[in-house]
Formats: structure tokens, sequence, C-alpha cells
């Protein structure tokens, strides 16, 4: 039963996720599994983990340990069935994509049988255990495929699986330690065909694949298996040497079979292939003998080439098992000594197109030298009446001297030209000079433009800083002024509070003075603290809370300090008089700048007015008190 999926309703691609199969395929269980109800959980194989040991025995080191392998595991419900192992396979790549061993990042979308879906690695390697679907990993950025292979091609798979499953039994000598109850559950895939890829230069190098793995695997199994004699561990030891040499032997028939043909073979894919790894090149492309890639497989060896073996028991074993030819060393060395070898060949190319275009361009030299020289024009005949063979010879004799004029005019040319050869070299060395100057120049001009952008840059951060520090004092400046004035304000609303209640009397305006006059000495008038009406201690006796600029006269002046002069002492009175004489003085108020500080000018002259009526009202009075 053929499986096609329909069009998603979903408005995004439908997500498989978890280890079950079957999730769009009922019949892929039936394929897969065992046992009907077996589960499936995923790995990475490590062999230290298998042997169970923290120190394994010495083993065969693996050329790429960090390479990780996944493996399937097949439980059956309840345990009845020991637990079986085998490794994923790998799926197919197209050519350029990165890395072997490493499929991506999962989950990822993935187009199975043309229907977009989300994918986990789990799901993915399900359907690469399935054989009747191909998984095809395209070049970036394209997704990966999961496609249904053709009929023909599954029937091949499974011939090349049961043949393999067949030779996979037959790979070792039998034993009494490999015969016996603990072995017999030991049944797991192993790889048996050697791969033989040709690099550039058409050396084979035989290409590594899980097997070695695999057999790191089995003597994993068989090392951690107990011992029953001493002589189990002399018969392994047998084992292995027949095995080396069954594989030392089955490669040099390898190596002889592959060499005869590679003449007419050398650009041809690769005819062993990897069970595991399928061919790379994408779905529906054919192999360069016109074969469909993955279709068949063709055995290392046949016939009379396959090495057999008989045992004790009578039985035929195929070794189909080869150890590696050469040590990654020696290939990395014959690498190496290839490409120098391609390298010497190259310089060698390029030095003779060289010498060609160097000849090339000397003929053409000369044959514009040969081309700037005029032919001599033969001399008209004087004798119309001579024979044939006078005008013979003489026409040999006109070749002859246009020949030889041709050759000394080709020397002379030369011999100017090698005369003119210090003044090419003259000129050629002021070229060079002032091509010299003139770069040194090009590169004083750049740098002088770089110290200039740079000092402008420098000028610009400075204003810069210069505008920002003004800015900051003119906001310190603005905040100060408004922190005065609202002090001001403040003790305005205090003083204006505490002269407003009560009774106004004689004693009250004269204390309300002196208050006022020690803030008026002290205070320094300027732009930003500036003087006003209220600040000023006019000396009248009118209440503060009435009191405006008409109400200060003469008479007031003179009426406030009749009544001080019957409050206060006599020297306390003279001492009144004289500073307050002092503190309306114009040359004082000049020198302080009182006026100055008022930015209103209506209000400044009036202010300048009431001084000058104050001050004109207390020099009689001082004149008088000093009388």
């Amino acid at each position: 039963m053929s499986f096609v999926p329909g069009s998603s309703r979903h408005p995004g691609p439908r997500q498989l996720q978890g280890s079950k199969p079957g999730l769009l395929d009922p019949t892929q269980p039936a394929r897969i599994l065992r046992h009907p109800n077996s589960t499936l959980c995923f790995a990475a194989f490590d062999p230290l983990a298998a042997s169970g040991h923290a120190h394994p025995r010495k083993r065969t080191p693996d050329a790429d340990p960090a390479r990780p392998k996944r493996i399937v595991i097949e439980t059956t419900p309840g345990n009845r069935m020991p637990s079986r192992w085998r490794f994923v396979p790998r799926a197919r790549r197209a050519p350029g994509t990165p890395g072997s061993e490493d499929e991506g990042v999962w989950p990822r979308l993935v187009i199975v049988c043309g229907e977009p879906f989300i994918l986990t690695e789990d799901q993915w390697d399900i359907y690469k255990l399935d054989p009747i679907y191909d998984c095809f990993i395209p070049a970036a950025p394209h997704h990966s495929i999961i496609t249904r292979k053709e009929p023909s091609l599954q029937d091949a798979s499974h011939t090349r699986g049961d043949s393999t499953a067949e030779h996979a039994k037959k790979r070792r000598l039998s034993s009494p330690a490999l015969d016996s109850e603990e072995h017999r559950n030991l049944n797991k895939k192993f790889r048996t065909v050697v791969s033989l890829v040709t690099d550039d230069e058409g050396t084979d190098i035989e290409e590594a694949t899980e097997s070695d793995d695999e057999d790191e695997v089995e003597d994993i199994v068989i090392e951690e298996l107990p011992r029953k004699d001493p002589s189990s561990s002399d018969r392994a030891k047998q084992r292995r040497k027949a095995r080396e040499e069954q594989t030392r032997e089955r490669r040099e028939k390898v190596k002889a079979k592959a060499g005869s043909s590679f003449e007419s073979n050398r650009s041809r894919t690769p005819e062993i292939v990897d069970l595991t790894m399928e061919d790379i090149t994408p779905p529906g492309s054919t192999t360069a003998n016109g074969v469909p890639a993955g279709s068949t497989k063709r055995k290392v060896f046949g016939g009379q080439d396959s090495p057999e073996e008989t045992s004790s028991r009578g039985r035929t074993y195929q070794p189909n098992k080869r150890a590696r030819t050469l040590s990654p060393g020696t290939a990395r060395a014959d690498m190496e000594r290839k490409r120098a070898e391609r390298e010497r060949r190259r310089m060698a190319q390029q030095q003779e197109r060289m010498n060609g275009m160097k000849e090339q361009r000397e003929q053409q030299f000369w044959k514009g030298v040969f081309a700037d020289t005029p032919l001599p024009t033969p001399p008209p005949s004087q004798h119309n009446d001579g024979s044939q063979r006078t005008a013979e010879d003489t026409r040999l004799n006109d070749e002859d001297a246009e020949r030889q004029a041709a050759i000394e005019e080709s020397r002379r040319k030369l011999a100017e030209l090698e005369k003119d050869r210090p003044l090419w070299e003259q000129e050629a060395r002021k070229r060079a000079m002032q091509e010299q100057m003139e770069e040194e120049a090009r590169r004083l001009r750049k740098e002088e433009e770089q110290l200039r952008a740079a000092e402008a840059a420098a000028q610009e951060r400075q204003r810069q800083r210069a505008e920002a520090a003004a800015a900051e004092a003119q906001r310190r400046a603005q905040s100060e002024q408004a922190r005065v004035q609202q002090e001001r304000e403040q003790r305005r609303r205090k003083e204006r509070a505490r002269w407003s209640y009560g009774p106004w009397t004689t004693g009250r305006a004269i204390e309300r003075y002196k208050m006022l006059s020690d803030e008026f000495d002290a205070t320094k008038f300027s732009v930003d603290n500036p003087a006003d009406f209220e600040m000023i201690p006019w000396p009248v006796l009118h209440s503060p809370v009435t009191l405006r600029l008409e109400d200060i006269e003469w008479s007031a002046v003179e009426a406030f300090f009749d009544a001080a002069k019957k409050h206060m002492r006599t020297q306390d009175y003279k001492v009144f008089v004289e500073k307050s004489h002092k503190r309306f003085h114009p040359d004082r108020w000049r020198a302080r700048g009182i006026l100055k500080s008022v930015s209103d000018e209506e209000l400044r002259n009036c202010l300048e007015v009431t001084a000058n009526t104050v001050a004109q009202a207390l020099t009689p009075i001082w004149r008088a008190m000093k009388g």
C-alpha cells in the first residue's frame, strides 16, 4: 500500500516528533520493528560507554573521535526479548554540502513526499531506517527531501540487504567462544564493503567507512565476555591474525583489479560504495555510465577472486572486511608531494608563457624597425638596347644593393637606439623621481589635510565644551537669581506681615528704618540683584502698607528726624543722622551702582528723584547738627 499525503489543512507545516514510526505511513512499523509492539529510542554511540570501563583496553585509535554516530535501540514490551541495536544509516548528500556526519539542526522543515513537515531528528532517523524511503540533503538554501524509492530500487535494496546479511554471518572463523550460548544473540548489521575513490592525480585512496567502528564494537563485546580458559585468548589472537592476513590478500587483489582498468575508468565515479552511505547525487540524476544512483551495487569480490577459508566444521567463509592500507600520515604526505609537483608544473608553465610573451615583444619591435626602413628605388635604365643577360645581372645587383642598404639602415637604427640608451635611462630615472616626488607631495597633502581636520575637530570640541560651560553658567546664574528672588519675596512677605498688623507708631517707624538700613547697607546691588522700592529704607513715618513714592517729600523727611530726635539720645541721634546722610548721598549711590542695577528705566528715574529729595532734606539737618 503506497502512501501519498494529502494537502495540509493547517495554516503551517505539521510537526512530527517522537520516536514512534508510522505517523504518516501506517505500514512503516512493519518494515522497521522486529516486534509489532516494540519501541524505539535513539542515542549517540560511545565505545567507552559500550565497554563499561573508564580506561578501555588498547584498541585501534579512531581517526575522528569527535564525530557522533547515531544508533537505534529496539526494546520489546515487557523485556520478553533482548533489546537490539544498530547504527542509523547516513542520508544522501548533494555535492558541496559541508560535513559528513553532521546533518544540521533539528527540528527543521523537511519535504516528505512533496508536502512540508516539521521533523525532529528521531523522525528523520526513522525514515532513514525505512528501506522504501530515500532521504536526501541538498545544498543550501534548499530543504531536506524524503521521497519514496522506485519499486526496482526497493527490490535491489532488499537483494543487497539479504546478501549483506548472509556475508555478515560468515565474517569470522568459528570458535568455541563465539559458538557458545552467550554469542548466539550477537546479531548486528556490520558493513563489509570496501570503497575506493580516486583523487585529482588518479591515485586510489581508500575511503573510511563505519566498519572499523563496528569492529571496535565487536571487539569490545568479545573482550567483555568471561573467558573460560587461557586457550580462548590464543584462539582470539589466531582469529585476528587470520583476519588480517585475509584482509591483506583481499586488498592486494582489489588494487590489482583496480589498476588494470584505471586508464579507462579514471574519471568514473566509485563503483563500490558503503551500504550505509547512499549516493550523494540529487534524486533523478544518473551516474556516468547511465545507471540510476543507488539502484545496484557490485560486490568487491566475485567468483574465483573472492578469498575463501574453510573451518574445521566444513563451512566456507568469505571474509568481507579489510583494514586500512595506508596510514593517515602516509596519505597526507603523498597528497603534499602531489600538490608540490602540481605547483612546480604550474610555475614552469607560467615561466614558459612569460618567455613566449617576451620573445613576441622582441619580434614586434624588430618588425617595426624594418617597417620604418625605406626601400631604395632602382635607377632608371639608361640603355634600352642592352641584352637580357645584362638586365638580369643588373636586377640581381639591385636586389643585393637593396638588401645591403636595408641591413645597413637597420644597423644604423640599432646603433642610434643603443647610443640613445643613456638618454632613455636618464628619462626613466627622471620620471621615476618625478613620480616619487608627486607621491611624497600627495602623502604630505594627505597628512596636512588629516592634521587640519584633527585641529578643526579639536576646535569644534573645544567650542562645544565652551558653549556647554557657558550654558551651564547661565543656567546656574538663572537658578541663583531665581533663588535670590524667591528669598527676597519671602522676606518681603514676612516683613509686610510683620509691619502690617497692629497700630503704627513713631517707634515702629524708626525701628523699621533701622532694620532696613542695615540690610540696605550690606546688600551688593547688580543686574542679577537689582534694587527696588521696598528694599530702600525711606526715612518717613508712613506705614509701609500705604507708602508710595509720592509720599516721600521734604516735609515728611524733616518730620521723621524731628520725631527720632525726641525718641533718641543726643549722641545716638548724631550718629543716626550722620549715617543717614551718607546713605542717601548721590555719590554713594553712584559708587554702589544702585540705580544701574534697575533695568526698568521709569522706575530708575523715580528712585533717583526720590533719593535726591531725601538727600537734599537731610543736608540742612546734618549741618544744623554739626553747628
